[in-house]
């Protein structure tokens, strides 16, 4: 099969389990967090809903509170049903509230009761991502991600994101620079729709090794081109239950590089190969379609104790229709956690994977940092250091930057230190250890292992009202020219 028809048939599926998911709700999380459909309605005397009051919401429209709730005025059920503990994880999901206590009152007859919600806000401006560090490529970055996920109380998200980097030492280095712009409506005309709308711009220097061995850094194996991205996204969402959401989307992107005349590579023999830095000289243009899935039944999205999340993604670029790339990327994350005593000990394991297939550009193959929190990752787009990794096996993982196949296996421990109602709502120690491996799809056979290495962290985690700070081992290896 052709990878046009790869992708035409790619888009179809995309669109057909976008509009199933309008049809059915994925309600499958957790059988102790939400019903099955056998469960729900099954004790108690029946009661009518005669109204829904809201408090504790300062910041927060009613109305926004409302859309998302499963019950509402008129619905009729058991006074035991399952349907109550899924109603508050649908507010619980907004991500605006610390905590959300449902009970109910004497209505105006019998059998009628007002339901009561009452909610406790939380700090809705979340630094996202804070992006520092130096190498020896890069004398240092810098820069921050922040979204306001419910601007003026309407329940619509604005953030955006910057990074700036100095010119580096390596020959045809320049300074660089990246931005983002995002808007988010989760509930479209107080619909189960959604909707999302970003904008970027980058101007990147990428480094690449031209000389030495590959465990060695030093800034004269490595020179570096230019490249520069402007574009857009779009994703339409759908809402197939309390705890999932199904997305489609779209990007268009115009990518302009500057690609030095036959680069080549010094090899260990002392002889020449060609490198290939997977872009297009020139103006070239890419041109895709997603579709995702993200099911998510964790009781605490921030320093979770239970439950677990599944995220499916996948996109398909096409030359069809003015692209200049073709490929089809999918990608998979699942985390699981469990309580061992209460919700102090926690054990959880966390899983990741992504295959791309075809011609994709360099910048949608899966990177090192990408699997390996002990190199640098990309910072919004931006490659800012080429230290190798680690190779703590010795399996030849210091030779690896890009991939088109790659995985994440790892099991962590954390103990809960204290919650708290204050600025810093809660915080939790950790460990953990992983295997991860990454290959390019012409490395990969059956005959043959994959390169695998080690993933060694641990650190402090704190919720805080601005968003989660993680300070660890990993992070601190990804920031310093070691």
């Amino acid at each position: 099969m052709s990878l046009t028809n790869a992708f035409g048939i790619g888009v179809v599926a995309a669109v057909l389990v976008f509009f199933a998911s309008l049809e059915q709700a994925w309600t499958a999380p957790k059988a102790d967090v939400l019903p099955t459909a056998d469960q729900v309605d099954d004790f108690g005397p029946r009661i009518v809903i005669e109204a829904v009051e809201i408090t504790g919401n300062s910041s927060t429209d009613s109305e926004v509170i409302l859309n998302v709730l499963s019950l509402k005025a008129g619905d009729s059920m058991r006074a035991g049903s399952a349907k109550l503990e899924a109603a508050r994880y649908s507010v619980l999901s907004l991500g605006f509230f610390r905590k959300v206590e449902l009970s109910m009152a004497k209505g105006s007859e019998r059998g009628k009761v007002i339901l009561l919600i009452d909610v406790e806000e939380r700090g809705t401006i979340v630094l996202n991502r804070l992006f520092f560090g130096n190498s020896i490529v890069t004398p240092w970055w810098a820069g921050l991600d922040l979204t306001e996920r419910n601007f003026l109380g309407t329940g619509i998200g604005v953030g955006g994101a910057f990074v700036v980097a100095e010119e580096g030492d390596a020959g045809g280095s320049r300074s660089q620079r990246s931005i983002e712009v995002r808007v988010l409506d989760q509930a479209l005309l107080s619909s189960r729709f959604g909707w999302q709308l970003a904008g970027y711009a980058l101007e990147a220097s990428e480094p690449y090794r031209h000389g030495g061995e590959p465990d060695d850094g030093s800034i004269e194996n490595f020179s570096a081109f230019d490249y520069e991205r402007v574009g857009a996204r779009g994703t339409l969402s759908s809402g197939g239950g309390a705890l999932s959401r199904v997305y489609l989307g779209g990007r268009l992107e115009r990518i302009r590089a500057d690609l030095p005349a036959n680069p080549m590579r010094v090899l260990p023999d002392g002889s020449l190969g060609p490198i290939d830095l997977q872009l297009e000289d020139g103006t070239s243009h890419l041109v895709s379609v997603s579709a995702a899935y993200d099911r998510d039944t964790r009781i605490d999205p921030v320093l979770p104790f239970d439950g677990d999340r599944l995220l499916l993604h996948s996109e398909a670029a096409s030359d069809i229709i003015a692209g200049s790339y073709q490929y089809l990327s999918i990608r998979a994350k699942y985390q699981r956690w469990w309580q061992v005593s209460g919700n102090i000990h926690v054990v959880s394991a966390h899983f990741s994977g992504g295959l791309v297939l075809g011609g994709a550009p360099l910048f949608e193959r899966i990177h090192v940092g990408d699997l390996n929190r002990m190199v640098s990752g990309r910072a919004l787009g931006l490659v800012t250091s080429a230290t190798p990794s680690l190779d703590l096996l010795d399996l030849s993982t210091d030779e690896l930057v890009y991939g088109e196949v790659g995985g994440l296996a790892e099991a962590q421990y954390s103990y809960k230190l204290f919650r708290s109602s204050n600025w810093i709502y809660g915080g939790e120690l950790f460990v953990g250890l992983g295997l991860w491996t990454l290959a390019t799809t012409a490395d990969v056979s059956p005959r043959e292992s994959p390169p695998i290495d080690l993933l060694v962290d641990a650190g402090l985690r704190l919720d805080t009202e601005i968003g989660i700070f993680e300070l660890s081992l990993a992070n601190a290896l990804g920031r310093l020219p070691l």
